[in-house]
């Protein structure tokens, strides 16, 4: 029984192998935060290095892009509220 499988119109037998294993992307959960000139300082980010960026309630982070392709998901919250972060 398959469960959960939308179909294109392609057999489940032409998809293949699963080239990345599970959990191959480690989750991060509520990542420790530094300003953006500490980032700048501490080679995390450049002035033109891409972020994913969310605001809310007052309160603005970033996601490098560079770290979310290592992690592809995360859990934070902001402005008390929980988020995903996804790449």
């Amino acid at each position: 029984m398959v469960v959960g499988v939308v179909s294109a119109g392609v057999a489940l037998a032409d998809i293949g192998y699963q080239a990345v294993p599970r959990d191959a992307f480690p989750v991060f959960d509520s990542p420790a935060m530094v300003s953006a000139a500490e980032a700048e300082e501490r080679g995390i980010v450049f002035d033109r290095a891409a972020v994913i960026g969310v605001a809310h309630n007052g309160e603005a982070k970033a996601y490098p892009v560079a770290v979310m392709g290592v992690h592809e998901l995360g859990n934070d919250s902001i402005g008390g509220v929980p988020i995903a972060v996804s790449w």
